[in-house]
């Protein structure tokens, strides 16, 4: 086998997904529209979209469900450094009190501003989840990283 001849179905998925964003910023697709054309469960399509186009590779992945659902790629503007310090600090689960001190933290060094500091630590807070226990954490941190990519992002 010579370079990368044989592609599983994840990379075809993905490179025609990066073969239609070119060089856009963003993209929107139909979940539905992709499984059909690969003749795959659209399950297989979020598996492509939550691995290759994350916040670590320098995307922003939004998803709609229900009607067919679309899906919207967008390329994150940020610097590795932010997108580190944003992973590193928050990881994979993280309690509202250290979200808060993250958040002070990015205020603190101009990244955010104290309107979106205040807003984004309501929108994590243990009332405004409102989640079983023991994913609070997890997604706290799914909705604070995303969050503060968007919003550095579009600074």
């Amino acid at each position: 086998r010579e370079g990368k001849s044989l592609y599983n179905l994840s990379d075809l998925i993905e490179e025609f997904i990066l073969n239609s964003l070119g060089e856009d910023e963003m993209l929107n697709l139909s979940r539905n529209d992709l499984a059909q054309y690969f003749k795959c469960a659209p399950s297989q399509i979020n598996y492509v979209l939550s691995t290759r186009f994350n916040i670590d590779r320098g995307f922003l992945t939004e998803s709609q469900r229900g009607g067919g659902g679309y899906i919207r790629i967008t390329r994150t503007k940020i610097d590795d450094s932010i997108k580190d310090y944003i992973n590193n600090k928050i990881g994979d689960k993280i309690s509202y009190k250290n979200a808060c001190f993250v958040l002070e933290d990015l205020e603190n060094k101009g990244i955010i501003n104290q309107e979106q500091a205040e807003i984004l630590s309501i929108v994590v807070s243990p009332k405004a989840l409102s989640c079983p226990l023991m994913i609070e954490d997890n997604m706290r941190s799914s909705i604070l990283k995303n969050t503060l990519i968007k919003i550095i992002g579009e600074v």
